[in-house]
């Protein structure tokens, strides 16, 4: 029989760059219930004091200018801009607060400018609205507090 000779174990390589991760931790600016610098239902409450009857296009429309102007400080003292969320999650973030009573429907329409759009619905403060501010913050969490 042939004598066998001991396996030598290959040394294994050391790797030549450093490992990188699948995700990479991101640095995002959070909007509605993660915002902690500002939040959005606070602004719609703001609009909504001063336009007692307003749509919900006009609630973006005034959160949009509202942005603006506050990301205009933000630049000046070096942060980054908070990004304006689209039309769609607003609109869905707004039905929250119409969930939750702070706004109530009325019944005043108005034509949409394009003829392919919905007409407008307009929606006015409640009391509950008015002595609210919690909910305002974050109503999400006031309407399924087991998420919190």
């Amino acid at each position: 029989m042939k004598e066998q000779r001991p396996r030598i174990k290959r040394a294994k390589k050391e790797p030549t760059r450093e490992k990188k991760f699948n995700n990479p931790p991101q640095v995002t600016i959070p909007w509605g219930r993660g915002g902690s610098a500002w939040r959005p239902g606070l602004l719609i409450k703001k609009h909504f004091e001063e336009h007692p009857e307003s749509c919900c296009a006009d609630a973006y429309y005034s959160l949009s200018q509202q942005l603006k102007s506050l990301n205009e400080e933000r630049v000046q003292i070096g942060e980054r801009p908070i990004r304006r969320p689209n039309y769609s999650s607003f609109s869905r973030y707004f039905w929250w607060f119409v969930l939750g009573g702070f706004l109530e429907p009325i019944d005043k329409y108005e034509a949409a400018i394009y003829p392919f759009l919905r007409q407008r619905h307009f929606y006015r403060l409640t009391d509950k609205g008015r002595t609210e501010e919690e909910a305002w913050r974050d109503p999400i969490s006031i309407r399924h507090p087991e998420l919190r």
